[in-house]
């Protein structure tokens, strides 16, 4: 397998991810449980890159996009759950939700993308 730049990218982002996954999961048992919701939705995605990035039946452009719509959108829906406990009030309108639907549209890439070779003729 050819490995991308962007590969290596996604790799530090679920380093970082992890770690903000842990720290959050810590803070979730200390002082507000809800955090536990952030940091778990985080922790998963960056396991779920780490194996996605290092496996072969997607297509580079397909991983790309589907890496990118799971890891942005965990990281939108994490950052809005936090500024919720934090500050009381979301970043944005919708945004967790919409995090939610970009890392739904992620897992269903997966699916499809492993659909496609499951239902591929083999030369």
């Amino acid at each position: 397998m050819t490995y991308q730049r962007w590969d290596y990218v996604f790799l530090l982002m679920s380093g970082l991810w992890g770690l903000i996954g842990v720290m959050l999961l810590a803070a979730g048992s200390h002082a507000d449980p809800r955090l536990t919701s952030a940091g778990m939705f985080l922790l998963f995605h960056a396991a779920a890159t780490i194996g996605l990035v290092h496996s072969g039946f997607m297509g580079p452009r397909m991983r790309l996009n589907v890496l990118l719509l799971l890891m942005v959108g965990s990281g939108v829906f994490a950052a809005d759950i936090c500024s919720r406990v934090l500050r009381g009030e979301g970043l944005l309108p919708n945004l967790a939700p919409t995090g939610g639907v970009l890392v739904m549209l992620g897992w269903a890439g997966v699916a499809m993308a492993s659909a496609l070779k499951l239902t591929a003729k083999k030369a």
